[in-house]
């Protein structure tokens, strides 16, 4: 769960956007949000299309002192390597998404906050979405669950399958020198990347050889903890006869979990679909496609070298969640689990959620106060030039 921008938005309030129900913006971040009302307490969840369930925090249930009779466990993967044993709470977790409650039938409680951050409670999924039409606009930090299809002019229909809660559209990656990489992809908008390919397909078609790349590692991946992988720019992918050229793709080195040896050669996340209105009839199983004023945007290579989860408010700092091999950062001495109290003297308790998603961009280089094992450190470093 790494990169770019998508949209935070509230499903509050009734009006028209295209007819139907109106969407309250909120907020930006790399995920798209839902306020949500969970067992009579608010939350922030993050909708995530490749989770078939709706999930809950750990520490939000504790925090709001939540209690569940009917409880069992499970072993539960993700996007991480391993899997972990989780607790599931069975028909008794409600929540409510536009002004409508559900009742979700099975709810694992996860570690969430280390793989998103403090702002998120949970994930929101899709097991009661079968009926509905999950209506998007990232411009606009919008989104609705219809229960008809509204107004399609303008979009391209693009067939998908949809089953055991799963998405999976036709997507074709031209990597470049005549390989083309083409099957089903996931589409999962609890990605903040652009498209994974699954560590198969990255063996298959000598990926991991490819020049020029970045490689990467996270601590918290997704759930299933560890996950590492590798980015390059591959010359296009498409999708339902739309072609986004000169992409950064990613490829993972996972031997297990959602990016290994799948029925789906990758996922397909929110840097990807920012570019387009998006319309999803689970039930007359297609997709909707209209590009938006962003679909010309250029996909811009990694160049701060690591990525943190704002733990802000429950631990007083940005925990380094993943470090990009021989970056910058990682010759300063920067190190995954490392707690960042302070960018370039300014408090991170000061820096908003809001504020965080793209408080790095435009600047040359930066300077950390750096917490770890007991000691304090300040590591100042320019950022890479462009490397793919």
């Amino acid at each position: 769960m790494k990169k770019t921008l998508v949209a935070l938005v509230a499903l509050l309030g009734v009006g028209s956007l295209m007819g139907q129900t109106k969407m309250d913006k909120v907020s930006y971040n790399e995920h798209l949000y839902v306020v949500s009302n969970v067992n009579g307490k608010t939350a922030y969840l993050a909708f995530d299309t490749g989770s078939p369930y709706t999930c809950i925090d750990s520490t939000y249930v504790a925090d709001s002192n939540l209690q569940y009779k009917n409880v069992g466990h499970a072993n539960m993967g993700g996007t991480g390597s391993a899997r972990e044993k989780v607790r599931i709470v069975i028909n008794e977790l409600t929540y409510t998404v536009a002004g409508k409650q559900y009742t979700s039938k099975v709810s694992p409680i996860i570690q969430l906050k280390p793989i998103l951050g403090d702002q998120a409670d949970g994930l929101l999924g899709i097991d009661n979405m079968g009926g509905k039409v999950i209506v998007i606009d990232y411009v606009g930090g919008q989104m609705g669950l219809w229960d008809s299809l509204g107004d399609v002019d303008g979009y391209t229909s693009v067939p998908i399958r949809y089953e055991n809660n799963r998405i999976y559209i036709p997507l074709t990656v031209a990597i470049g020198d005549g390989k083309v990489v083409e099957g089903e992809g996931l589409l999962d908008l609890g990605s903040g990347g652009s498209i994974d390919l699954t560590s198969s397909v990255a063996e298959q078609y000598g990926l991991k050889s490819i020049v020029p790349r970045l490689c990467y590692s996270f601590a918290n991946g997704g759930i299933g903890g560890e996950s590492s992988g590798c980015d390059f720019r591959a010359e296009s992918a498409s999708v339902g006869g739309y072609t986004l050229n000169n992409i950064v793709v990613g490829f993972s080195n996972n031997s297990s979990g959602a990016l290994s040896n799948r029925e789906y050669i990758g996922v397909v996340g929110n840097d990807f679909w920012e570019r387009f209105d998006m319309m999803i009839d689970l039930a007359g199983q297609r997709l909707y496609l209209r590009p938006n004023a962003k679909f010309a945007e250029p996909f811009a290579s990694p160049v701060h070298g690591f990525h943190c989860t704002d733990r802000s408010r429950t631990l007083g700092c940005w925990l380094v969640n993943c470090l990009y091999e021989g970056s910058n950062a990682e010759k300063a001495g920067l190190r995954k689990g490392d707690r960042i109290t302070a960018v370039n003297g300014r408090s991170v308790r000061e820096i908003s959620f809001e504020e965080k998603r793209d408080y790095l961009d435009g600047m040359q280089g930066v300077s950390l106060t750096v917490e770890r094992d007991g000691g304090t450190a300040v590591m100042a470093f320019p950022f890479d030039a462009p490397g793919i």
